[in-house]
């Protein structure tokens, strides 16, 4: 009879041998050579399920993909722990792909999970997730710098998405910065938010782009600062919050990894692939409908962006007492 730790002893030397085999599949210039099973750690018809898509669609439409089939797959639950546990347990893997977003960065830093940002291999960020300082087209506010004065001398109300989210972390950067107090009120989703600025419960919101375009080209809403370090490519006219003297950035990852302990010569395939990604005119309709800047950063460069943003976003939250 074949004893438990025998068992175990198998298994991790078939597991060794697999990813050697994948190591050699690199080495050998033969990748891609298998089907890639691209995870999305969340549901359909969600901001990261479109762009997980869209960059699958890309990557067959144009036969990046030297050929080979591409599964993808919803393993939702969690805010994204369920998805991105799975791929981070197919270490050294390959053949498996995933694409971030905010909670790639933030569900770590408040739940209990088994991974965070440094157990996958950085590919590349394709986009970023920045936020609009919003106030209504009706506002006294016109510029950040009257919006400032004002907090200065009397209690304005912020709105957001979460008590625990990137509005309540751009809310907190900004008034840090600023040297002012905000009152900040947490809504439960984007159209709630909204509708507190539109009926006067708030006098101004921390936004995504993407949940106040429509107000904004009806006219109104105003942006009136940007948290990226770029202006948006949709939105150039709204300068930065840094440009205007307030020393902060805060955008959240849009990007694609791999299992941790991935060969070199696969990062640098993908990198390759994910260039001719972004210079399609697919990829820049995508950018433009959902209105995210194409901002890219690749390999060590985008993880060295993950791990400031989730310094960045672990601070703040201790400050504001979200996490211990």
């Amino acid at each position: 009879m074949i004893s438990n730790k025998s068992k175990l002893i198998a298994s991790a030397a078939l597991a060794s041998v697999a990813t050697f085999s994948h190591l050699s599949v690199a080495q050998d210039n033969s990748y891609p050579s298998e089907r890639l099973n691209y995870i999305i750690a969340f549901g359909p018809g969600g901001g990261n399920d479109l762009m997980s898509r869209t960059v699958v669609d890309i990557l067959n439409d144009y036969d990046l993909y030297g050929g080979q089939n591409i599964v993808v797959a919803n393993r939702a639950g969690g805010s994204g722990a369920i998805g991105y546990s799975y791929v981070k347990r197919q270490q050294g893997n390959p053949y498996v792909a995933t694409s971030t977003s905010g909670n790639f960065i933030t569900t770590p830093l408040i739940a209990d999970t088994d991974w965070n940002y440094s157990d996958f291999t950085p590919i590349a960020l394709l986009a970023s997730d920045a936020m609009f300082l919003v106030v209504r087209e009706d506002s006294e506010y016109r510029s950040v710098d009257e919006f400032v004065e004002a907090a200065q001398s009397s209690r304005i109300i912020v709105g957001g998405t979460g008590s625990a989210g990137p509005s309540r972390v751009v809310a907190s950067l900004f008034s840090d910065e600023a040297e002012i107090r905000l009152e900040y009120v947490p809504a439960g989703t984007g159209g709630e938010m909204v509708t507190a600025l539109t009926s006067g419960s708030v006098e101004a919101i921390v936004a995504n782009p993407s949940e106040v375009a429509g107000q904004i080209a009806a006219g109104n809403f105003r942006a009136l600062a940007f948290s990226d370090a770029q202006r948006s490519d949709i939105y150039p006219d709204v300068p930065t919050f840094q440009e205007l003297g307030y020393d902060f950035t805060f955008a959240l990852p849009r990007g694609v990894v791999l299992p941790g302990g991935v060969d070199a010569d696969v990062q640098e395939w993908w990198i390759s692939a994910l260039k001719e990604v972004v210079e399609t005119e697919e990829w820049n309709k995508y950018l433009e409908t959902n209105s995210l800047s194409g901002t890219y950063l690749w390999g060590e460069e985008f993880g060295d962006y993950l791990q400031e943003t989730s310094e960045v976003y672990e601070s703040t939250l201790r400050s504001i007492g979200a996490i211990e």
